[in-house]
């Protein structure tokens, strides 16, 4: 499951976090994924292109009406309760690998090489040198259709 903000139904706190399980997007074989590393070691799989948002939301300090992870805004994420928490985990991240899901429930890259962003702290320090470092980083990285048309295959199949 992707448990991006943008994926949850945020109209109302949660008396616990155990409250928010099942209610993201499912992550099937081959579905565009990002995988999250965090200090400790621990990681966690986002959607594609949510991995990027939440990292940008740990820099900077936005505006309450200014969305902050997609189309959400950062008053939304606090009306939700969850702002400060989502925040304050994703600084903690200190790399973003991009890929596919695969069956058993780990990352499959889709370029040659699998070498992950790492998070630099010192230079990624507001959410448009976090874009910018990420694009970047994704321009230099070569394509390996194998790895892709596995993906698609995997997602041609009914997982349920």
């Amino acid at each position: 499951m992707c448990y991006c903000p943008m994926h949850l139904d945020l109209s109302a706190p949660r008396n616990s976090v155990g409250e928010w399980v099942g209610s993201g997007t499912p992550l099937t074989p081959g579905y565009p994924v990002q995988l999250v590393t965090f200090e400790d070691g621990e990681s966690t799989f986002l959607c594609a292109g949510c991995a990027i948002s939440a990292v940008r939301c740990s820099t900077g300090n936005p505006d309450e009406n200014e969305m902050v992870v997609g189309t959400v805004t950062r008053k939304t994420m606090e009306t939700a309760g969850i702002y400060e928490d989502y925040k304050n985990t994703f600084k903690k991240a200190v790399s973003v690998q991009s890929g596919a899901m695969a069956p058993e429930g780990k990352i499959l890259s889709v370029w040659v090489k699998e070498t992950p962003l790492k998070i630099d702290r010192d230079t990624m320090t507001d959410p448009d040198t976090v874009s910018k470092k990420y694009r970047d980083f994704a321009k230099r990285q070569t394509v390996d259709e194998s790895r892709v048309s596995l993906a698609e295959e995997w997602q041609d199949q009914d997982w349920e």
